[in-house]
């Protein structure tokens, strides 16, 4: 945490909802092809924590994909995902919406995406992170970027920091380390 400079810590203390992509973010961009209509995909154990923390936390998530994934759609369901979009090509429209039906603004949002694609949510975000697989471009317009990948807890790296620099991350994992079984 301590590589983020001032401005971008300044950000990240109002940020109320995470957005993400999923392909290069969530997973580590591998598309494995099933049957008719079908795909797998790999998520990250503490990556689905990082969600459950943050939520907890009282932060909102967004998922906004390219693509039409059931694996997807149960990861989001077994999350609790607050926003889902698939089949999105350009995502502006769908983010747009997202921090609208929030009630939040821009400056509250902080997006996650790795391709050239994704670089259409940064102006109507207030945080644009890139995980360490993400495209030369992407990473250059990047206001951070992850020293872990899409799919290997770059999502849990990004969450632990957000919610330390809103001084959130102790007493949130306290809940949990408390929680009754």
């Amino acid at each position: 945490m301590s590589d983020l400079s001032a401005e971008l810590k300044q950000k990240l203390q109002g940020i109320k909802l995470i957005v993400l992509d999923v392909d290069g973010v969530l997973t580590d961009g591998a598309i494995i092809l099933g049957g008719k209509d079908s795909d797998t995909k790999q998520f990250h154990v503490q990556d689905g924590f990082g969600v459950t923390l943050a939520k907890q936390a009282g932060i909102k998530f967004g998922i906004l994909t390219g693509r039409t994934s059931d694996a997807v759609k149960r990861r989001v369901e077994e999350l609790k995902i607050d926003f889902y979009e698939c089949g999105h090509f350009y995502k502006q429209d769908a983010l747009k919406e997202m921090i609208s039906g929030a009630g939040l603004t821009p400056s509250q949002v902080l997006y996650m995406g790795d391709d050239v694609l994704d670089l259409v949510c940064k102006p109507h975000v207030g945080v644009f992170v890139a995980p360490a697989n993400a495209t030369t471009r992407v990473q250059q317009e990047a206001d951070w970027t992850t020293k872990r990948k899409g799919g290997d807890t770059a999502v849990r790296e990004m969450i632990d920091t957000l919610l330390d620099v809103q001084g959130l991350l102790t007493n949130t994992e306290d809940y949990f380390i408390g929680a009754k079984q």
